[in-house]
């Protein structure tokens, strides 16, 4: 991690610079800092949601059911060191994609809303992580 730092702090003086120099379309830093990038954004827990979303979608086609989803989304939490992994959105968000991924259409959704969503905000975040699949 100390290297990655490093590299990508060198990375952006490196970019300063010789801005206006270089005519390449992409910076080091750029190029350093883009594979912590995910479609689900620049933070490590865009990756973590990018991978309960995988996993749901996999899960449900193989014919996984929803209790053993939780179990298994929990897992995927804690080896990644997310401890309240129930209480956090990109949880729920990553569900919703990996239920849309999987094809369900809004009335199997509302059948999963309702199995793994303990309060409205945690169906409100898995709607959410649905309709931006769309």
């Amino acid at each position: 991690m100390v290297l990655i730092i490093a590299v990508y702090a060198a990375g952006c003086s490196f970019s300063a610079s010789s801005k206006g120099s270089s005519n390449s379309s992409g910076s080091i830093s750029d190029i350093v800092s883009s594979p912590f990038k995910s479609s689900s954004g620049s933070s490590p827990e865009g990756g973590y949601q990018d991978e309960v979303k995988d996993f749901t979608a996999s899960y449900l086609k193989s014919g996984g059911d929803a209790s053993k989803l939780e179990q298994e989304v929990g897992k995927i939490a804690e080896k990644r060191g997310i401890s309240d992994w129930e209480n956090d959105e990109a949880t729920y968000v990553g569900i919703g994609k990996g239920l849309h991924k999987a094809g369900l259409n809004q009335a199997e959704l509302d059948g999963y809303k309702r199995s793994l969503a303990n309060n409205a905000q945690q169906a409100e975040w898995i709607q959410d992580g649905y309709d931006e699949r769309k």
